[in-house]
């Protein structure tokens, strides 16, 4: 079925690409080869490997059969040719362009990066002679200038961080080719089934294999895949057409034709530099490709509501996400994009970077962590994290700025992600939205979910204070039925026992439920003052008879 997979759905591919059940076991799973090395069959054996002669395990650092189900299945994925596995995006990403660049060569970059990458280019390439010229990928003129004529490759993001513009693969790859040099693309924002850059126009595909492949937070991995349309054979690259004498005289762009770049790289970069990817990741890796196309769903989803949400916010001062029509690259990312626009929303916070500092400090179900791509919703702010060491100007040049939030919307429940940030950026900036029906009918609903708070002490009955003029034992059966904690005050008999509320409580209130009409404002205010609950339940009646309070009303 290999040869099949090709003709397969992108879902599909995504379980099944690059592996079949183990031929000695029958292990359906793709099992995890934790070994260094690999018995050769005799010396003529192990001659034909070390001179390539012959394809097969020689050492895990060059190549593992683990790893090679997880290379095999993204070079399919992304319709290469051929991929190696790193140990890390940034280690993919410095492989890459070490092999095809050396000490007084250049290369021309999108602007627009990952904090990394742009710290690789800007601050340790030069030091090794290699010296990158930073444009504005969105403008093909620039591109085109800023190359010379020892200019080895163009560098840029599916998906550019923080703006959040979608390349436009055409017009690049077309610049890039006219100059005979490749057009390399970080594809980690938009992975298969979102986008396949070497469809586009791209030669050499790179992820940060940690972030939506691996989906969980829990595994560091990268991959490089080569396209295997670009011709090396040309003189300002050398290395391709000239033997490797360590291979006996191995002319790579001859020799192996349109695997040159994928092969030179293992076999001479991954051999001298060691920066393999682990078994144990491998098969991590491979976990979260299986159920990849199933939550880019539910993040997308996620991301595309809560940006809409956060555009009507008062706290906020703008959002960028491609997936909103007044968004730069909108058109550009239906263009390329499939069926999304990617997990990643930026938003600015009104206040700043004090402001953006203590949005931070205040969030409790978004993770505050130098990544993005897990299950798990996670939140930075740029300026004070990771793009801390860029100066002034660099951070112009790379578009953050001190208000700049970066969301990596998560799986949760979109209310559940909503209200964190909304509590959060009210603590922030003191602004926070009026509640419309449909967030108090979400809140009523809440209510109803659960009566149980589990706590660091353990699980406690939330409770109810019933404010009523007469007997409620028929009202709140239901809440009772949930097993609500119910403390009544009838006003009729105890008004007296009103000032015992007034102040703050010994035992936490989560909802008064309003049932009289005989208090006045002020009594009801400091009841409330006093009580702080998530909420007033009350009928339309009741609630009629007061004017608008702090909290909200919840209409029974």
């Amino acid at each position: 079925m290999t040869e099949k997979f090709n003709q397969l759905g992108t879902s599909t591919k995504l379980l099944h690409a690059g592996q079949i059940p183990d031929p000695t076991t029958g292990a359906r799973a793709l099992p995890i080869y934790q070994t260094t090395s690999y018995v050769f069959n005799d010396a003529d054996h192990a001659e034909k490997l070390f001179s390539l002669q012959e394809p097969g395990n020689i050492y895990s650092r060059i190549m593992n059969p683990t790893v090679d189900a997880f290379e095999k299945r993204m070079a399919i994925l992304e319709d290469g040719v051929g991929a190696l596995a790193t140990s890390s995006g940034m280690a993919g990403i410095t492989m890459t362009i070490l092999n095809i660049a050396g000490a007084g060569d250049h290369i021309v970059s999108a602007a627009n990066l990952y904090g990394g990458t742009y710290n690789l280019f800007k601050v340790t390439l030069p030091k090794y002679g290699i010296h990158v010229t930073f444009v504005d990928s969105t403008n093909p003129e620039e591109v085109k200038r800023a190359i010379t004529t020892n200019t080895k490759a163009v560098f840029a993001e599916t998906v550019g961080n923080p703006s959040l513009n979608v390349l436009d693969f055409e017009a690049i790859s077309d610049v890039a080719h006219e100059a005979n040099i490749p057009l390399i693309v970080d594809n980690t924002f938009a992975p298969p089934p979102l986008c396949k850059p070497l469809q586009h126009g791209a030669d050499i595909v790179i992820h940060s294999a940690t972030k939506w492949i691996g989906g969980h937070g829990t595994t560091i991995g990268g991959v490089v895949i080569d396209g295997g349309r670009f011709d090396w054979n040309k003189e300002k690259f050398p290395e391709f057409h000239e033997p490797d004498e360590s291979y006996g005289g191995l002319v790579y762009a001859r020799d192996l034709g349109d695997m040159a770049f994928i092969m030179k790289l293992r076999v001479q970069l991954m051999r001298d530099i060691g920066a393999c990817l682990s078994p144990f990741n491998a098969f991590q890796l491979m976990q979260g490709l299986e159920t990849l196309s199933l939550r880019l769903k539910k993040h997308q989803e996620n991301a595309l509501a809560l940006a809409r949400k956060l555009q009507e916010h008062p706290a906020v001062k703008w959002v960028s996400y491609p997936g909103l029509e007044d968004h730069t690259a909108h058109q550009q990312a239906k263009k390329y994009l499939n069926d999304g626009y990617g997990a990643i929303v930026n938003f600015g916070i009104d206040g700043g970077l004090n402001a953006g500092r203590e949005l931070i400090s205040n969030v409790k179900l978004w993770s505050h962590v130098a990544n993005v791509g897990d299950a798990k919703s996670l939140i930075i702010h740029p300026a004070s994290t990771t793009h801390l060491q860029l100066s002034s100007e660099d951070l112009k040049t790379t578009g953050v700025t001190e208000d700049l939030v970066r969301l990596s919307v998560g799986l949760e429940d979109l209310e559940d992600i909503y209200e964190d940030l909304n509590q959060a950026l009210f603590q922030a900036t003191g602004h926070q939205p009026a509640l419309d029906q449909d967030d108090t009918q979400k809140m009523l609903a809440q209510a109803k979910n659960s009566a149980i708070e589990h706590t660091d002490e353990g699980p406690r009955r939330k409770v109810i204070l019933v404010i009523s003029d007469n007997n409620t034992t028929e009202e709140m059966k239901p809440w009772e039925r949930l097993r609500y904690r119910i403390i009544t005050l009838n006003v009729s008999e105890e008004k007296h026992a009103l000032s015992e509320y007034m102040t703050p409580q010994s035992v936490k209130i989560d909802y008064v439920y309003l049932m009289s009409d005989q208090l006045d404002s002020v009594e009801l205010t400091d009841i409330l003052k006093g009580t702080d609950p998530v909420a007033v339940l009350a009928s339309e009646k009741v609630a009629s008879t007061y004017r608008q309070t702090e909290k909200s009303f919840l209409i029974l």
